[in-house]
């Protein structure tokens, strides 16, 4: 009897040791089996590997749960049952035990939580960036935050009996948490603080931790004086202080605002114009880049879509020019297309030095610095040369803009009838920007405003491909004018269409 007790109770020992764990990775496992039943396994081992090789979001999102799911192991899931988990409840203050031997325990604990706490703040850096937050704020943050973890660890160690609740383990996670919250919002300052350093001591033109960029394209679109010139060969550019990585994190922050906002009737007013609308959203965020930018550059002229404060529109004149269109796209957000998105364009002298256009509804950011090259979601984009046949052509045709619209729509079937498709999806930024990344072979819209298409040019011209007006003339940065941008092939073939078809 005794024998068979035993046994009962090592075999329900056995199980209840491996309950927790066993629960969540059947939950994941079925999780991961639904979809791959639904989607098949290479769509979605594809998706995956696409998702982490194109989202940096999605990268540190993983190493975040990655990092989570070993201090779990750790803490929870490979923990054998405690008979009395209160049986120790001060822990262990020294370095010693009773007994006299090493004790290291609290100090693993306090290591543990730091690069938890870093890899979380660093995984919602695009909501929140402590980084620019008072010291005060981050520190209460971070102690909160590994205070709460930490008792959610303690508290299943005491009611599943896995392990034993002790002070000891919540006062050093949470300083664990502290420090690495601490490490998080000095590093990127220290970092600046030793270059600023170096090159005033050393009179060096260099950055530590950074590597040297190089530049890639061979022929690129500029936008010079008013307007855009081609250039067969780009000249290397002066080192710029401008700090476009802020200007990127504020873009994310903005299209942060877009991705959250609910438009309805009441917030929702008409412009001069058919079909021609705006909501308090986009003034919203265009108050909120405006006020934001400014301080990144300050004495910056700004050319917005919106009547807001600071907004000079076309009078917009400054040795530093921000060309915003805060949502791109404003009838489809209207109606929940979600497919929307915030421009940021930026000119030096006259001459588009840096282009960012944010989907926020699929974390899509294209980015574009000249002579340097742009990307999406850090992923290189190079057109190819190909021609209206070998690929889909993009059109705009907003309501407000009538004039001319038979010869365009007649272009528009001309094209359709030689290319493999045509596409209109409402947000000229994205268009050209999917037109730089390949999707599209060529985009072309019969009048847009400087803010449509400035922080587009650039991410177009950066990834081998051109822009002009209809008649081939250089596109303006003081009005409106037409646009055709895309491979070299393709927007040749274009412009003679159109040319046909008036």
């Amino acid at each position: 009897m005794e024998y068979a007790v035993s046994v009962i109770k090592n075999v329900l020992g056995a199980l209840y040791q491996t309950g927790g764990a066993s629960l969540i990775i059947a939950a994941l496992f079925m999780s991961v089996y639904m979809r791959i039943k639904k989607k098949g396994t290479g769509a979605v081992i594809q998706a995956w590997i696409s998702e982490f090789r194109s989202s940096s979001q999605f990268r540190r999102e993983f190493l975040l749960v990655f990092y989570v799911c070993m201090m779990l192991f750790r803490t929870l899931l490979c923990r054998p049952i405690w008979g009395n988990p209160l049986d120790s409840v001060m822990g262990i203050w020294g370095i010693h035990k009773p007994d006299g031997t090493i004790y290291t325990e609290n100090i693993e604990n306090l290591i543990l939580f730091i690069p938890f706490m870093i890899l979380l703040y660093w995984a919602e850096e695009k909501k929140t960036d402590r980084r620019k937050m008072p010291v005060q704020s981050v520190l209460l943050k971070s102690l909160w935050l590994s205070f709460i973890v930490s008792l959610f660890i303690e508290g299943c160690q005491l009611f599943l009996k896995i392990g034993t609740f002790q002070l000891t383990d919540l006062v050093f996670n949470s300083l664990g948490g502290l420090l690495g919250g601490l490490i998080y919002w000095g590093f990127d300052r220290s970092r600046k603080y030793i270059s600023e350093n170096v090159k005033k001591i050393g009179g060096w033109d260099v950055e530590p931790w950074k590597a040297p960029e190089t530049e890639t394209a061979e022929s690129i679109s500029s936008v010079s004086g008013t307007a855009a010139e081609i250039s067969e060969e780009q000249p290397k550019e002066e080192k710029s202080s401008v700090d476009y990585k802020s200007i990127e994190l504020l873009v994310r922050q903005a299209g942060q605002k877009l991705y959250q906002a609910r438009p309805t009737r009441e917030n929702i007013h008409k412009k001069e114009g058919l079909a021609n609308f705006c909501t308090d959203f986009d003034t919203a965020i265009q108050k909120f880049l405006i006020e934001e930018l400014e301080k990144l550059l300050p004495g910056a002229a700004f050319f917005g879509e919106e009547d807001t404060e600071g907004n000079q529109g076309a009078k917009a004149c400054g040795e530093y020019t921000f060309y915003i269109d805060p949502i791109d796209g404003t009838t489809n957000f209207m109606f929940g297309y979600h497919h929307s998105c915030v421009s940021v364009g930026l000119a030096h002298q006259g001459r588009i030095i840096a282009g960012f256009v944010y989907n926020p509804y699929v974390d899509e950011m294209y980015k574009g610095i000249r002579g340097q090259g742009s990307w999406l979601n850090g992923q290189k984009l190079e057109m190819e040369n190909i021609s209206v046949g070998e690929g889909i052509v993009a059109f705009g045709c907003a309501r407000y803009n009538e004039d001319g619209a038979d010869s365009f729509f007649r272009a528009v079937k001309e094209l359709y009838m030689k290319s493999l498709s045509i596409r209109n999806g409402g947000s000229a930024a994205l268009d050209l920007c999917r037109t730089a990344s390949g999707s599209n072979a060529v985009y072309l819209e019969m009048k847009l405003q400087p803010y449509d298409f400035a922080a587009a040019s650039l991410i177009v011209a950066e990834a081998g491909g051109i822009i002009s007006q209809f008649d081939g003339a250089a596109v303006t940065l003081d009005g409106p004018c037409s646009v055709v941008a895309g491979a070299a092939k393709a927007c040749e073939e274009t412009r003679e269409i159109i040319k046909s078809c008036r």
